[in-house]
């Protein structure tokens, strides 16, 4: 089950159901709500932070697809909440916790793994994060605040009964996370140090130094990366209303 983002709903219903949708919690969304976007591969296309993609010869064309769904898995499990917590070093204040995230449920959850027991991090885990009450679930998803899909599991189940799974993991444990990093790491600089020997030394291609250094140009002033943010609320509906 998973809930629709605001471009996909009449804004009657989402601002309607907006109560109902959050159940509690800072935004509509536990996290973030601008998604990932796909780009088609072409010359000096790359990410622009980790939602959007940037060129720098042109300024890409965006569309929005109707039929495309962006499925973000995130607090699946309860165990998601400890392992955020043991990988931060802040304190569990809501000061010192904006040094380690960006979101507000993102702070809330670090904080109650820090300073609660686990009986009442499960019970905070049910309320904010599992939807337990089946007629609130029924009405939105009827309303299509929330909607099923079931391609995701199936892949899954098929991936599990091919064998895969297991032969990934076997994988994984033969080879150590930290060696695989290095290697990565030693071919990404060799590739980097290529390209640049490639571009920079060749003298007799005119065009190879003119786009290179359109690039260099165009550097200084690319856009800032996109952060992770949230669907809009009640504030930016009201905020809206006045201007």
């Amino acid at each position: 089950m998973f809930k629709k983002n605001y471009d996909h709903l009449p804004k009657d219903t989402y601002f309607g159901l907006y109560k109902e949708a959050t159940r509690g919690n800072p935004n509509y969304f536990l996290t973030y709500g601008n998604g990932k976007s796909a780009a088609r591969v072409q010359e000096h296309m790359r990410p622009n932070g980790a939602h959007r993609w940037h060129n720098y010869m042109k300024s890409p064309n965006e569309i929005k697809l109707e039929e495309a769904a962006i499925l973000h898995y995130t607090y699946t499990k309860f165990s998601d909440l400890t392992s955020r917590r043991d990988r931060c070093g802040c304190k569990p204040t809501k000061e010192d916790v904006k040094r380690c995230f960006i979101l507000e449920f993102d702070r809330l959850a670090f904080i109650i793994a820090s300073t609660a027991t686990e009986q009442e991090m499960r019970n905070w885990y049910r309320e904010h994060v599992v939807w337990t009450d089946k007629d609130t679930n029924l009405k939105l998803l009827r309303k299509g605040v929330l909607t099923r899909i079931y391609a995701p599991m199936a892949i899954i189940r098929g991936l599990k009964e091919s064998g895969i799974f297991i032969d990934a993991v076997t994988s994984a444990k033969a080879h150590p996370k930290a060696n695989i990093g290095l290697e990565n790491n030693e071919s990404i600089h060799t590739n980097v140090t290529a390209a640049q020997s490639t571009t920079l030394k060749e003298g007799g291609n005119d065009n190879s130094q003119a786009t290179a250094r359109k690039i260099l140009e165009m550097i200084d002033v690319q856009e800032e990366a996109v952060p992770p943010m949230s669907p809009p609320g009640f504030l930016e509906l009201m905020e809206s209303a006045l201007s």
